[in-house]
């Protein structure tokens, strides 16, 4: 005698596949948000790295950089539509002289920018001493 599965077998068959499926999906959206919010923060990061190198090839003549910069535009696809995310950048440069350091700056470059109606930043810090 054969014996198949009865429809109570296969509804809670169903139930669990189900179940299994949308926490699936929640585990791939969060995934996918965690993605672009890990993509943005390198970006922003690279382009801070780039900002201090040039800050840092001015020497000890470097300045701070409050003043309206134009934004660095990032450009990626997402489902065939490009999408594109503006990255704001100030320079911050401060005198800390020490006992044994008189000519110690500071230099600081923080890079903005605006993810999901919040705004998220990255900041580089570094200290530049008079070399002569």
């Amino acid at each position: 005698m054969r014996r198949g599965f009865s429809i109570a077998e296969c509804l809670i068959a169903a139930v669990l596949l189900c179940g299994m499926a949308v926490a699936l999906f929640g585990v791939w959206a969060m995934h996918a948000k965690a993605s672009a919010q890990s993509r943005e923060a390198m970006v922003a990061t690279f382009w801070g790295e780039q900002v201090m190198e040039e800050k840092l090839s001015q020497g000890y003549t470097v300045k701070s950089d409050l003043y309206a910069n134009p934004p660095f535009v990032a450009k990626h696809i997402v489902d065939g539509q490009d999408v594109q995310t503006l990255f704001y950048y100030r320079t911050y440069v401060a005198d800390n002289p020490t006992p044994t350091n008189p000519g110690l700056k500071t230099i600081t470059v923080e890079v903005a920018w605006e993810h999901a109606g919040s705004w998220k930043s990255v900041r580089l810090l570094t200290r530049l001493g008079w070399q002569g």
